[in-house]
């Protein structure tokens, strides 16, 4: 088993990797199946006051650049391949984005649309 640190590049790719690939749930005997690449998308705290796990646009842009292409990923190897129809990036920490002056949407919103 490999740990990965939250607010890494690879804890957001291990874990949608997971989700993508699907897994064996713990003590239980049940498979969690996996998701289609369109039904993920990567969330994330908008700012460092938005609680645990903030992620720096560099490594949220390493880690969706790893998910949809399937390069930068460093040494880890995606489970099931690229996910060219990954949904995007949220965050449920808006009202931290708007007191920020919208750092997160102006960070990742160019991004997003060259990813293609």
């Amino acid at each position: 088993m490999t740990y990965h640190t939250m607010g890494s590049a690879d804890f957001l790719i291990a874990m949608t990797d997971m989700l993508r690939s699907g897994f064996q749930v713990a003590n239980t005997g049940q498979t969690f199946p996996g998701l289609r690449d369109d039904q993920i998308a990567v969330g994330v705290p908008a700012a460092v006051s938005a609680g645990n796990g903030f992620v720096s646009p560099d490594d949220v842009h390493t880690a969706l650049t790893c998910l949809a292409h399937g390069t930068g990923c460093g040494s880890y190897a995606l489970r099931g391949g690229p996910s060219p129809a990954l949904r995007g990036l949220m965050t449920w920490s808006v009202n931290w984005d708007h007191y920020y002056d919208w750092a997160f949407q102006n960070a990742h919103r160019p991004f997003l649309n060259a990813l293609g």
